[in-house]
């Protein structure tokens, strides 16, 4: 269902502009879809575990498609994911929509900072998914690091955002190479591959700040009222960008890496936006 065209686009861009009745309707419908979606997953995935069946990460990747598919999000991938493991997968961070686009097609665990685990609902989802949670304390760095290392040390891959916060959506911070440190204690040969997400498109036009402000989730936003805005929101088309994998090996030190891969990232995103 399409939004009602105004004859200012600047304001039927912008968030703060009166909600037409369909959207509102929109949010209820998504919300008891979500809801319904949220509650059978459950039982699957505890049938699953109860039943011991392999391969139960499949019920992750099917929630996240489902999530996607509630918000409205259509993907579209370019570039090849690095199918090597274990794999370091360095992504920009705009939401926490980013978990369900990133999860639907990255077989990894996501590395969350601690507070996450105390969220109402999402925490039990996260931790069910082996979600690394890691506090922001120099004395536990090293540490953490070697929790991830570990984790190269099994074969398994990890989806980071070296940002270490998000943004509008319309640049990309400095990564923060100390989170590299992992891949330097591990006993394997860990690939490293910089993925770029790109809030691009709602109904066919490109966004602009007003309309991505909608769905980036950053500074002091308010969770309730921006997550049941953007469950009503109609399409969106992200582009999410695999780059070419590289490893720690190839650069003189871990800030030459995280320089790099933070400027494929950023480059990508430029170029897509503009």
């Amino acid at each position: 269902m399409s939004d009602n065209v105004l004859s200012d686009p600047q304001k039927n861009d912008s968030p703060v502009a009166k909600k037409p009745l369909f959207h509102s309707l929109r949010v209820v419908m998504s919300t008891l879809l979500l809801t319904i979606w949220i509650v059978v997953m459950v039982l699957i995935y505890l049938c699953w575990k109860g039943l011991r069946l392999p391969h139960v990460e499949r019920c992750y990747v099917v929630f996240h498609c489902g999530c996607c598919w509630l918000f409205n999000l259509r993907c579209h991938v370019s570039g090849e994911m690095s199918s090597a493991r274990p794999t370091l997968f360095l992504s920009n961070h705009v939401s926490y929509l980013d978990i369900f686009i990133l999860g639907k097609y990255i077989p990894a665990y996501f590395i969350a900072k601690a507070e996450v685990a105390n969220w109402p609902i999402l925490s039990w989802f996260a931790k069910e998914q082996n979600t690394l949670f890691f506090e922001r304390n120099s004395k536990k760095v090293h540490g953490q690091m070697q929790v991830m290392a570990d984790h190269f040390d099994l074969q398994g891959n990890l989806i980071l955002f070296p940002e270490g916060t998000s943004t509008d959506g319309e640049y990309v911070k400095p990564f923060k190479s100390s989170l590299l440190q992992s891949v330097e204690l591990s006993d394997q040969t860990v690939m490293i591959q910089p993925v770029t997400l790109v809030y691009k498109f709602y109904q066919g036009k490109l966004m602009n700040r007003q309309r991505r402000d909608q769905y980036a989730w950053y500074a002091t936003m308010p969770f309730g009222s921006h997550f049941f805005t953007a469950l009503g929101l109609a399409r969106a088309d992200i582009d999410i960008v695999f780059h070419e994998p590289v490893t720690l090996a190839q650069f003189e030190n871990r800030k030459a890496c995280a320089l790099a891969c933070q400027q494929r990232v950023a480059t990508a995103l430029a170029d897509r936006l503009h």
